[in-house]
Order: C-alpha cells, then sequence, then structure tokens
C-alpha cells in the first residue's frame, strides 16, 4: 500500500518539476 502511494506521488512530482523546467 505504502509503495503504491509513493509510486502515484512520484508520478505527479516528475511532471511537475518537467512543466517547472519546461
Amino acid at each position: 500500500n505504502n509503495e503504491n502511494q509513493t509510486k502515484v506521488s512520484n508520478s505527479t512530482f516528475v511532471p511537475n518539476m518537467s512543466l517547472d523546467q519546461s
């Protein structure tokens, strides 16, 4: 459960960072 939640958070963080860089 914890691992799944971390994966989702990471997925949202990756695009967020990419948008900032773009």
